[in-house]
């Protein structure tokens, strides 16, 4: 059997063993169950009744005061004589709410915090306002003048990325780190996992270091991208059903659906995850015994790397953010976030993805040949030393 091979059946062998689709469909429908009713939940939390509050005030209150807390309260007026006892009722019903007039300000007695109260300290401020207005004898439309804003018209000769760009780079950034959290857990099963049953030692007599290792790279990258397309998916439902719950039109989201972005997203995550995916390989090549290896946390290093490409958005143009975008480690992210934010020449985009792509090869042929050494080592779990030092002279 030659490499491509040996290749091909341990990636399919790989896909096969952590892909069900059966299990991403449960998923899908579970993930939309869930979408909806929270939706709906949050939007009945979120709204407000439209049945106006009861507030009762005094019949000295002034009538344009009356006037403007009866746009969002149901007004009652009760004699000033009446006052003490219906402050006692509030006590003994434990309802009501009483607004008084004290001087300046006012004073409102309710057994508890009144609905909409942020309400009715709007409408006091404008009451307030107003008189305050009518005291110095400025009207408020000589006050809107005063407080109006200065024009200011933006021509800029650059236009910097659109929201659906901006959404489509968070969305990807947020595949990869999907993505590596799922190569996480596979790589600990797929390697890991073997070693302890002593499965790896019997297979690699028959098949070459570095196609069992790029099959199970691929076969986990696969895997990985197979969930990323099950929660576009997921995503894309979420949003119709957005679109289609506050009134926008479905077809709204074509803003997002931009096709070069998409191109050059899907591109630099795809070998992203394939270089992290070799990464993390060559870690769980050198773990005996996921439980208490000390290298186990190494494996959450990646995390660190992506969710730093974010930075990018603070500044696209500084020296930080060009190192991140250049940086192997950094570049699957960085770089389409800059693409999106800032001008870039289309050498520094085929640049990037060259070094990315270089990076990979040489992680997945050191991923080989750290795992070639580790399996071949029994006993101890080998040091750093040890396996760079076989690696180096293998």
């Amino acid at each position: 059997m030659n490499y491509y091979k040996q290749v091909l059946t341990v990636t399919l062998w790989e896909y096969r063993r952590f892909f069900k689709i059966k299990n991403e469909l449960i998923g899908i429908v579970v993930m939309i169950v869930i979408f909806t009713l929270s939706y709906f939940g949050g939007r009945y939390a979120a709204t407000e009744s439209s049945e106006k509050p009861h507030l009762t005030v005094l019949n000295d209150l002034n009538p344009q005061l009356s006037e403007l807390l009866s746009k969002d309260f149901e007004v009652e007026s009760i004699p000033v004589g009446e006052k003490a006892k219906y402050l006692s009722e509030i006590t003994t019903l434990k309802e009501g709410s009483l607004l008084l007039q004290e001087g300046a300000g006012f004073e409102v007695h309710s057994w508890k915090k009144p609905k909409k109260f942020k309400k009715l300290q709007e409408s006091l401020n404008v009451y307030c306002q107003t008189e305050a207005l009518l005291k110095i004898n400025l009207s408020a439309e000589n006050l809107e003048d005063v407080l109006k804003p200065a024009t200011l018209k933006e021509v800029y000769l650059y236009e910097t990325g659109t929201r659906g760009k901006n959404v489509l780079a968070y969305f990807f950034a947020g595949l990869m780190i999907m993505a590596v959290f799922l190569s996480f857990a596979y790589q600990f099963t797929a390697i890991t996992g073997e070693k302890q049953l002593k499965i790896t030692e019997q297979i690699i007599s028959a098949i070459k270091p570095q196609a069992w290792m790029d099959g199970k790279i691929l076969g986990i990258t696969l895997t990985g991208l197979s969930s990323m397309l099950t929660y576009s998916v997921i995503g894309l439902l979420g949003g119709m059903l957005f679109f289609q719950f506050t009134g926008t039109p479905v077809s709204a989201i074509i803003q997002y659906l931009y096709f070069p972005s998409i191109l050059l997203f899907f591109t630099f995550t795809i070998m992203g995850v394939l270089l992290w995916n070799a990464f993390l390989a060559a870690i769980a090549s050198v773990i005996t015994d996921p439980n208490n290896s000390g290298k186990s946390g190494i494996m959450l290093l990646p995390i660190l790397f992506v969710f730093s490409a974010f930075l990018v958005m603070r500044d696209p143009d500084d020296g930080i953010s060009v190192f991140l975008s250049w940086f192997p480690l950094t570049s699957a992210t960085a770089m389409p976030m800059r693409w999106v934010t800032t001008e870039v020449a289309w050498w520094q985009l085929a640049g990037s993805f060259v070094i990315l792509a270089a990076t990979f090869y040489l992680l997945r042929k050191l991923a080989a040949k750290i795992f070639h050494v580790s399996i071949l080592i029994s006993g101890k779990e080998p040091t750093w030393r040890e396996v760079i030092k076989l690696a180096w002279e293998n």
